[in-house]
C-alpha cells in the first residue's frame, strides 16, 4: 500500500503557510501598461540544480541542457507536437544511400551573441571535434555524456562551403537527427569565440544563437538570461526581457516560492498539483509523452570485456563487477519482484490515472521498434500476483525474501520519484523483500557508484527521456553511458548488428527483436509512459509548448508566452 506516504504529503500543504511567512520578497510586483506581460523577469523554479558548467562535455549529461536552452541552438530541433525532426541551424538535411553519410544544408545569416559573427560550416566542425577529437587543442577536460558514442559516429566533417556540410559516419547512422538535435548534447558554440578568447570564455560570456542571451551565474542559485537586443531570426520577438532559472530539490519549499510569487512556474507532485490548481494555478502538460519512470536492478553486469572491439571497456571495463550473491541476478526474481508491484495502485494513487503502462524500456508506440503483443503478453509475465511472486522466490532459492537496499533521490521531471521509491518497498516487503531507503545525492553519490558498475545490491528509480530507440539501448544496455541496466553479449551483438542495417524495415525488426530481448529477461521493473507536468501562474504565463523530451526534458523555454490581458489566462 502506499498510503503512509500520502499523509506525508498532506503534512507538507499543511506547513506552506509557514513556509510561505519565511519567504521573502512577497510584495506585488508593479503592473506595466495594458497589452503587456505583467513581469518583466519570467522566474522558472526547477527541481535540479543544473551543472556549474556551460561547457556540456564536462560531466555531461542531456537532462541539464536545459541551461542551454534559452541562449543556444542544435543543428536539429524535436518538434513540439510530433516529436519528429525539424530543421534548425540546419537547413537540410539528406541521407546518403547505405546510410553512412549525411548531407546537410545551413542556415544562412545567423548571427553569435556578442558579436562573432555569422554561423558557419566551420562551427560545424569546431563542435564536432570538441566532443569526439581527443586531443582537440586548448579543451583541458575530457568529454563525457551518454550520446557521445553516437555523436561521435561521425568520423569526419567533410567542408563543401560555408554553409553546406557532409557528415561521414564510421557505422550506419540512421539516428544522426537525434544525435545531433536539442535532445542530445551537440550544442552550437562559436569557434571564433574560441580562437579568441579560449575555452573559459564558454563560461563567462558564452556566445549562442539563440533569443535570449546568457547573462550571469550565481553557483548553487540561479542562471539568468536577458532578451537579445533585436528579434530572433527564426523565433521573432520573445516576451520576457529576462529569464531566470532557480531550483530547489526540496518540494514544500519550491511549492510556497510559487504560491509567494517568488515563482511562476514548477513541478510538484500530483497531489499538490490538484491542490494548486484548486487555488487557481494552471497546469500545462508536455506535448507528448516525455518520459518513462522505471526501477533499474543494480548490478547485471553479464557481458564480457573485449578490448579489441571496445565490448564493455568503459568507465573501469565490466570484468569482477557481476555479484552472482545479487538476488535479482537471477531472471525469476526479476520476474518476481515485477509480480509484486501493483501498478494499478500506483497509478491511481500517485499518479491520478495519468499515466499508460511502460512494456519495455525505451520503445513508444510511435516509434520504431514497437511490438503490439507487449501489451497483451504484459499481465502474465508482469501482471500484479503475489502469489506467484512468492513462488518464484521460492524457486530462486528465497523462500523468506532477501534484504536489498534502495537509493532515494528527486529528479526533473518526475517529482512523486522518491513516493513512487518508497511505495514500490512497501509493495516488495509484502512478498518478503526488504528494502533499506537511503536517501543520496544522484550527482555526488548514485551516479558514480552507477557509471562504475558498482550498483551491487541497489536498485534505483530511472526516468529514461522519451529518445530514438537505438540511443537508448546504447545507453542502458551497451555500456555507452552511466546506466548499465542490463548487460551482457547478447543483447550487444544485437546492437552491433543493429549499426550495420541501413533499411528502415530491417532496422524496424531488428530493434523489435532487442526489444523482445529486453522483454523477455525483465532486465528492469517497467511501471509509467509519462508526461510531464508543469504548474504555472495564469496571471503571468499564457502558454508553454514543449514536448518534453528536448532541452534538459523541458526545453522550447523561448515558446513561453507571456499573459497579457488584465485577467488570468486559461
Amino acid at each position: 500500500m502506499v498510503q503512509p506516504r500520502l499523509r506525508k504529503s498532506h503534512v507538507l500543504v499543511c506547513l506552506l503557510p509557514v513556509l510561505l511567512l519565511a519567504l521573502t520578497g512577497m510584495s506585488a510586483q508593479a503592473q506595466p501598461a495594458a497589452g503587456k506581460g505583467k513581469v518583466d523577469r519570467l522566474v522558472m523554479g526547477l527541481i535540479n540544480p543544473y551543472r556549474d558548467y556551460m561547457r556540456p562535455w564536462i560531466n555531461g549529461t542531456p537532462d541539464h541542457n536545459i541551461q542551454h536552452d534559452p541562449a543556444f541552438e542544435w543543428l536539429f530541433e524535436v518538434d513540439v507536437s510530433s516529436g519528429g525532426y525539424n530543421p534548425w541551424l540546419a537547413k537540410s538535411a539528406e541521407m546518403a544511400k547505405g546510410g553512412r553519410s549525411w548531407r546537410i544544408k545551413l542556415q544562412k545569416g545567423v548571427q553569435f551573441h556578442h558579436g562573432y559573427g555569422e554561423f558557419t560550416a566551420k562551427d560545424v566542425v569546431h563542435n564536432h571535434a570538441l566532443w569526439c577529437d581527443p586531443n582537440y587543442p586548448g579543451r583541458k577536460d575530457p568529454t563525457l555524456v551518454g550520446y557521445k558514442q553516437g555523436m561521435c559516429a561521425v568520423q569526419r566533417v567533410e567542408v563543401v562551403n560555408d554553409h553546406e556540410v557532409v557528415l561521414h559516419c564510421k557505422v550506419v547512422c540512421l539516428d544522426l537527427q537525434f544525435y545531433y538535435s536539442s535532445a542530445s548534447s551537440m550544442i552550437i558554440f562559436s569557434k571564433a569565440q574560441w580562437d579568441k578568447e579560449g575555452e573559459i570564455a564558454y563560461e563567462t560570456k558564452p556566445a549562442g544563437t539563440g533569443p535570449y542571451i546568457f547573462k550571469e551565474r550565481q553557483l548553487g542559485r540561479h542562471v539568468l538570461y536577458e532578451r537579445a537586443p533585436t528579434p530572433h531570426w527564426k523565433w521573432g520577438a520573445v516576451d520576457w526581457k529576462e529569464i531566470k532559472m532557480t531550483w530547489n530539490v526540496e518540494e514544500p519549499p519550491r511549492y510556497a516560492q510559487l504560491l509567494a510569487g517568488e515563482s511562476h512556474l514548477t513541478e510538484i507532485n500530483r497531489d499538490l498539483t490538484d491542490d494548486a490548481i484548486a487555488k487557481g494555478f494552471k497546469l500545462i502538460r508536455s506535448r507528448q509523452v516525455a518520459q518513462q519512470t522505471v526501477i533499474a536492478f543494480g548490478g547485471l553486469y553479464f557481458g564480457t570485456e573485449d578490448k579489441t572491439t571496445k565490448r564493455y571497456t568503459e568507465y573501469g571495463g565490466i570484468t569482477g563487477r557481476l555479484d552472482p550473491k545479487v538476488p535479482w541476478t537471477n531472471k525469476k526474481v526479476r520476474q518476481a519482484m515485477n509480480k509484486a508491484i501493483n501498478r494499478e495502485e500506483l497509478l491511481k494513487v500517485l499518479y491520478k490515472g495519468r499515466a499508460t503502462p511502460t512494456y519495455v524500456a525505451g520503445f513508444y508506440s510511435d516509434l520504431p521498434g514497437w511490438d503490439p503483443t507487449w501489451a497483451k503478453r504484459f499481465p502474465e509475465m508482469y501482471g500484479y500476483d503475489p502469489k506467484k511472486a512468492k513462488q518464484l522466490l521460492a524457486e530462486a532459492g528465497y523462500p523468506k525474501g532477501f534484504k536489498a537496499k534502495a537509493w532515494l533521490f528527486p529528479f526533473a521531471g518526475a517529482p512523486e520519484l522518491v513516493q513512487l521509491m518508497e511505495a514500490v518497498a512497501t509493495q516488495l516487503r509484502e512478498v518478503g523483500i526488504e528494502l533499506e531507503l537511503e536517501e543520496s545525492d544522484l550527482v555526488a553519490v548514485v551516479q558514480p557508484k552507477v557509471r562504475e558498475r558498482r550498483a551491487n545490491w541497489y536498485i534505483r528509480g530511472g526516468v529514461p527521456s522519451k529518445k530514438a530507440v537505438e540511443p537508448q539501448i546504447a545507453l542502458f544496455n551497451a555500456g555507452k553511458g552511466v546506466g548499465h541496466w542490463f548487460e551482457d553479449d547478447t543483447i550487444y551483438g544485437m546492437w552491433e548488428e543493429l549499426l550495420q542495417v541501413s533499411d528502415p524495415k530491417a532496422y524496424d525488426a531488428q530493434l523489435r527483436r532487442i526489444g523482445n530481448y529486453k522483454f523477455e529477461n525483465f532486465e528492469v521493473i517497467p511501471l509509467f509512459d509519462v508526461h510531464i507536468e508543469v504548474v504555472v501562474n495564469p496571471k503571468i504565463i499564457n502558454d508553454w509548448p514543449f514536448s518534453g523530451w528536448d532541452g534538459g526534458d523541458i526545453g522550447h523555454t523561448f515558446l513561453i508566452s507571456a499573459c497579457k490581458p488584465e485577467k488570468p489566462c486559461k
